[in-house]
């Protein structure tokens, strides 16, 4: 009979190799799901394969990376599309090689749960957020209407949306943060090595430094001296800005805030309006009721002042009024995405137009950002160009002041 060595995850989430002997690889896969491991790799032969080093995930979280989650999805679409069973699906997206560790294991608790008789959705539910509650949520209704295969092609495409515009984003402000980046470690080369190493031509020539250099000097004296006062003011800081990152209410008032600022509101409600139009037209065309996709739609945002706004507008939907009014009267959306939302509403396409919003909003924000990144780089080589410049020049006629002095 055939051994087979693998590698497996236990119900623990420990990781534990061995052997076992079975027919075919199918039948040792059967017979380690019902020992509760669940195989990350299983070869022929005697010696298990150890993991290798890039594929352990040192920072792993609870939920599914965004590259996981879309490439997972985009393979149960097409298996079940396929007509496989959901069991066998999964069975085969955990043999995909291109998907990480982190799903893998995802991939082989929820097969085990399918075993025992749950739906996918259950089984996903009960991972304790590994997906969102949009994805639970999209995948049942799927389910219930017995379009599961269509259901997750359509998910599919959206999270590969969702991912292609946040890899725009990120290029387009990619140079700008190498720029400042730059930035702020030639600074710290100036202030921490090459500042320290003339200071004393000073002290033995008896000039007084220029200004820039004094100052400079001075603040790494004073924190020299106070370290651990220094210290704690950082700490205290840090865990001040930490408390009120978590606190709801602080952080609904400084989102609104930032609705107000010039640029910044552009910005952020272009982003916000194509991310909840989006997700709540996949919810709606999925079979998700409204006033649970409401509630979903507000939990995806991250301003929180444009999610209460959006959560907010279920109890009015509730009592009867219209999507759009219920909208328009947060004040917080643009005046263009509240008409078309309105159209969809009166022509019974609410979903479809939806799509175009978050689509005209997603083609906004990039141009916006586009501009912006074209804008920010001559400003910032500027900028940088002066501070980086002006205390080079500080030094270089610093040194040639003391040089003189020694001359005469």
């Amino acid at each position: 009979m055939p051994r087979f060595s693998y590698t497996a995850y236990d119900d623990s989430g420990a990781r534990a190799a061995g052997v076992i002997d079975c027919e075919t690889r199918e039948s040792a896969i059967d017979s380690l799901f019902r020992q509760g491991r669940y195989p990350l790799d299983l070869v022929e032969g005697t010696r298990a394969p150890a993991p290798r080093w890039w594929e352990r995930e040192l920072f792993a979280s609870r939920s599914l990376s965004r590259r996981g989650l879309a490439l997972l999805t985009r393979e149960l679409a097409t298996l079940v599309k396929a007509e496989l069973p959901v069991d066998e699906a999964l069975r085969i997206a955990h043999l995909q090689p291109l998907m990480p560790s982190r799903a893998r294991q995802t991939i082989a608790t929820a097969l085990s749960r399918v075993l025992e008789g749950a739906s996918l959705s259950e089984a996903l539910e009960a991972l304790g957020g590994a997906f969102p509650a949009y994805y639970v949520h999209i995948v049942r209704a799927g389910e219930a209407a017995g379009t599961l295969g269509q259901t997750l092609d359509e998910l599919a495409g959206f999270l590969e949306r969702a991912a292609e515009f946040r890899s725009r984003i990120g290029s387009a402000l990619l140079y700008p943060a190498l720029l400042l980046v730059a930035a702020g470690g030639a600074v710290l080369v100036i202030m921490t090595v090459l500042i320290p190493t003339i200071a004393p031509l000073f002290r033995d020539a008896g000039v007084e430094p220029p200004f820039i250099i004094k100052f400079l000097l001075d603040v790494q004296e004073t924190v020299a001296a106070h370290w651990l006062l220094a210290i704690l003011a950082i700490v205290a800081v840090g865990g001040g800005l930490v408390t009120l990152a978590r606190n709801e209410r602080w952080r609904v008032w400084r989102d609104r805030r930032l609705l107000r600022v010039p640029v910044v509101c552009s910005l952020i409600q272009n982003g916000q309006t194509a991310i909840m139009t989006r997700t709540l037209g996949t919810l709606i065309r999925n079979g998700v009721p409204m006033l649970q996709a409401l509630q979903i739609a507000g939990d995806v945002l991250s301003n929180r002042a444009m999610a209460v706004a959006v959560r907010n507008c279920a109890g009015e939907v509730k009592q009867g009024a219209s999507l759009m009014s219920a909208l328009s009267r947060s004040d917080v959306f643009p005046e263009l995405a509240l008409r078309l939302t309105g159209v969809g509403e009166q022509t019974g396409q609410l979903e479809v137009m939806l799509e175009r919003v978050g689509s005209i909003y997603e083609q906004a924000l990039q141009q916006q950002l586009g501009r912006l990144s074209n804008l920010l780089t001559p400003v910032l080589t500027i900028v940088i160009g002066v501070l980086v410049g002006g205390l080079l020049l500080s030094v270089m006629g610093a040194i040639g002041s003391v040089n003189e002095l020694a001359v005469r």
